[in-house]
């Protein structure tokens, strides 16, 4: 029995010795907003160098799109901070700062690259357009089948 008990309390002198170590390590960055930052000015070089494939913009075009898309992803971001508005209320403002930054984006696309870029999302109430109820559900198969010809 004396075995057993020196190998549980080598067990537990090895456990309590590597529980020591791991809470001398240094704690993580409580804040990720520098690398946020960072990840922010990515996304709008990401979505400008997209923008200039699919719409072969120029050089002059996209040094004119580059503050418009920077502005409109620093407004985003500030919406997204808010903690006082409501989801419905972040939808509406962020939906107002795209419609905003597209109709300055407008004024320095060719009308072909208008139609390209319109045509890169399909229209509707956002991403969740696919989510909506039909429009009359009323009308649905399934009240016919209740109703004898």
């Amino acid at each position: 029995m004396s075995k057993s008990v020196q190998l549980l309390a080598a067990v537990l002198f090895i456990g309590i010795c590597a529980f020591a170590q791991d809470s001398t390590q240094p704690a993580p960055p409580t804040s990720p907003a520098p690398q946020r930052r960072q990840m922010r000015g990515d996304r709008t070089e990401q979505r400008l160098k997209r923008m200039t494939k699919r719409l072969t913009l120029t050089d002059d075009q996209q040094e004119k799109l580059r503050p418009i898309l920077q502005d409109e992803q620093k407004q985003m971001q500030a919406v997204d901070d808010d903690t006082t508005l409501t989801p419905q209320q972040k939808h509406r403002k962020l939906k107002e700062i795209h419609r905003s930054s597209r109709s300055q984006m407008d004024s320095i696309l060719t009308d072909d690259q208008k139609k390209l870029l319109g045509s890169e999302r399909p229209r509707g109430d956002g991403m969740h357009h696919g989510r909506r109820a039909p429009a009359n559900p009323g009308t649905s198969t399934t009240t016919d089948s209740n109703n004898p010809q």
